[in-house]
């Protein structure tokens, strides 16, 4: 603090003298004890005049004119300001030696920044008697006692927003009152809050921002004194919440980059959601609705979707719905593990439906096969519900559902066909196999009548026989009517055998047949009134031909050497395939020459006859030729047996019958004969 002391000047003259001083003081407080002034805060001023004589003086005031930054408040000395001039008295009359001290009340501005170097000012006293000394009437500047440190006391309210209860999942806001008592103006004023485990920040029409649980509001970047920041922020209370809202209380707290001289108002009182919280709430409702907009016939199925949707504000537990069918539907299944008990068919529980999801179960129904109506008696509704209160149980129950299309169509009877080889071993051409084809009525809502199955067999393929009877053939057409009405529900097995073209030397993938089957009824479902099968394994085996020999003499009649017989050799193709490029040979023993054959046969050493080019399956050929037995052959013929042996391009299955040996006719040779002719002439 500064102070300016009173200097007396003596005057032999009879003039007034009036001294002024001005004192700076923090209010209430002497000029010793005064503390530093902070922005905003009041600086005490108390103006001295004194008459130094010798005469009286009449009328004395004394002015002030404050700096800018320093505002009048108040005196109780009767002093006024008008603008920045602040003006004391006047004292009617002030007698030699006396004194006169006016104190009035400034104010630093709350605004102030300064080092208090702007702040210097001095009062001017006068009054009407004529001063002798004026240049005492003006002290030196005074200052308001420094420093100039911004002191701002922060005070903060948090208020939570309605009337509530609050329910777990709803939205709610909080206000946060951030207050300043000042003095000085607070810089960036902020207020945070760290919102309690079930509590998430939404948002906020204010600067007010969250990271994780703490939200952040602000910084404003000036709040004067007495004035109050406002922030609001919206929040939301976790649809899983459980508790009682004991453990919700939250502060906030509010602080700036101005010192504080009382940090104990900072932070507000703890507060719970607006009202409380109350227990959980979903509003559930139900949808239900045919699956498809396709009309369906009686007998045939068709699936139910069933929607439960949670508007909240809480997740619901354990949500489930029930769906009581009419008399004329039956559940058959679901997908979505609904099951029935009766006619009550019940879904769920979804454990947990959070606020804004929906849960769709789908079961599939049959309509009766019987019915006769046009669907619009068959509607009916699905009911939702949950564990967790439901404040609006209005919308609990769907509106009624009927049949897709909301329509019937006719009475169908949907006819299946499925046609399997027997077995899996692939068949040789000439071999016979079996197709298994099965006919069966899906209905749903009809008998069949006038069943036809439908067979075409490729060429390669040949019908040899079927069962049950009743089957009839036109080249390769195979037909089978039944007579009877093929029931729903009811199917019909047949048997259809044939057999592969010996002559066949594919690999079975041109054999693929197709049967097919019709009715006089309306078929809902066409896809399935055929199907193709191949032989059995797929493909066809390579050909196969047994052939069997025969060889034997042509007579049994002995002969004796020198004499010529004939051999029959007969081949046989016992099957199943057709035999190509057949072939015998016959390697004839020393003792018998080859003389000649009308048939295809040739021989140097060995015989060979044929190839024949094919053979059928059953089909026999046979080759003969002519052999001599030497002339010199003195033996009984049991040395001379020797052997046939047939052979094709085709694989034989059985070779033990390939080859034949016999010997000459009857297995013996007569004793020689020689005719000698004598003959006698003279010369």
């Amino acid at each position: 603090m500064r102070t300016t002391r009173c200097r007396r000047r003596p005057w032999a003259e009879a003039a007034f003298a009036a001294l002024l001083c001005a004192l700076p003081q923090w209010a209430g407080q002497s000029p010793a004890a005064a503390a530093d002034t902070p922005p905003g805060g009041l600086i005490t001023y108390t103006l001295t005049a004194k008459n130094n004589g010798p005469s009286v003086a009449r009328n004395a005031t004394a002015t002030d004119t404050l700096p800018d930054g320093i505002s009048f408040v108040s005196s109780a000395d009767g002093c006024s300001a008008v603008g920045q001039t602040v003006t004391c008295g006047p004292e009617g009359q002030l007698g030699v030696g006396q004194t006169k001290k006016w104190t009035f009340l400034a104010r630093l501005s709350a605004s102030y920044e300064g080092d208090g170097s702007d702040l210097g000012n001095a009062a001017v006293g006068k009054s009407d008697s004529t001063d002798p000394d004026p240049d005492n009437n003006k002290p030196k500047p005074v200052k308001p006692p420094g420093p100039f440190t911004p002191q701002s006391d922060i005070s903060v309210v948090k208020t939570p927003l309605g009337s509530g209860p609050t329910i777990p999942g709803q939205e709610y806001e909080y206000e946060i009152d951030a207050s300043n008592a000042g003095p000085s103006d607070a810089r960036n004023v902020t207020a945070t809050d760290t919102l309690p485990e079930g509590v998430t920040f939404v948002s906020s029409g204010d600067p007010c921002t969250a990271s994780g649980q703490k939200v952040t509001c602000g910084p404003q970047a000036k709040l004067v004194p007495e004035a109050t920041a406002k922030w609001t922020f919206k929040v939301k209370l976790s649809a899983a919440y459980q508790g009682d809202g004991a453990d919700l209380h939250n502060t906030a707290t509010a602080t700036s980059d101005s010192k504080d001289p009382d940090t104990t108002n900072n932070t507000s009182t703890a507060v719970l959601p607006p009202g409380g919280v109350t227990a959980p709430q979903a509003d559930l409702w139900a949808a239900k609705q045919p699956a498809t907009t396709t009309p369906i016939a009686p007998g045939e199925t068709f699936e139910y979707a069933v929607t439960v949707h949670n508007d909240g504000p809480s997740r619901a537990l354990n949500a489930k719905a029930t769906d009581t069918l009419p008399a004329r539907l039956t559940f058959v299944d679901s997908a979505d593990a609904c099951t029935a008990t009766g006619q009550t068919v019940s879904c769920g529980p979804q454990a947990v439906l959070e606020p804004g999801a929906s849960r769709t179960w789908k079961f599939r129904v049959r309509l009766d096969s019987e019915y006769t109506g046009d669907g619009s008696d068959i509607r009916n509704t699905a009911t939702v519900s949950s564990d967790t209160k439901d404040p609006v149980s209005t919308n609990n129950t769907s509106s009624p559902a009927g049949l897709p299309g909301s329509t019937v169509n006719r009475p169908t009877a949907d006819l299946a066909v499925t046609k399997t080889a027997v077995g899996d071993t692939p068949p040789a051409p000439g071999t016979t196999f079996d197709y298994k084809i099965t006919v069966k009525n899906n209905g749903p809502s009809a008998d069949a009548y006038n069943v036809k199955l439908t067979d075409d067999l490729p060429e390669g393929l040949s019908y040899v026989s079927s069962s049950p009877a009743g089957c009839t053939v036109a080249g390769h057409a195979v037909s089978c009517k039944r007579t009877d009405p093929l029931k729903v529900g009811e199917s019909v097995d047949y048997v259809l055998t044939v057999k592969v073209d010996p002559a066949y030397h594919g690999d079975g993938s041109d054999l693929k047949n197709t049967a097919r089957v019709t009715a006089d009824n309306i078929d809902p479902s066409s896809e399935n009134d055929s199907d193709t099968a191949s032989p059995p394994g797929g493909t066809v085996a390579a050909p196969s031909a047994d052939l069997a020999i025969v060889k034997k003499p042509v007579t049994d009649t002995p002969v004796a050497p020198g004499e010529s017989f004939e051999y029959s050799v007969t081949v046989t193709n016992k099957g199943p395939s057709q035999a190509e490029q057949v072939q015998v040979t016959d390697t004839l023993p020393t003792a018998l020459s080859f003389v000649s054959s009308d048939d295809t046969c040739a021989s140097s050493r060995a015989v060979t006859c044929g190839p024949l080019a094919v053979l059928a399956p059953g089909a026999s050929v046979t080759w003969v030729f002519k052999v001599k037995l030497a002339a010199t052959y003195t033996g009984d013929g049991s040395d001379i047996h020797n052997t046939a042996t047939v052979s094709s391009a085709t694989k034989d299955p059985v070779t033990g019958n390939n080859s034949s040996t016999t010997g000459p006719p009857g297995n013996k040779v007569n004793k020689p004969t020689a005719d000698l002719e004598v003959s006698k002439q003279t010369p």
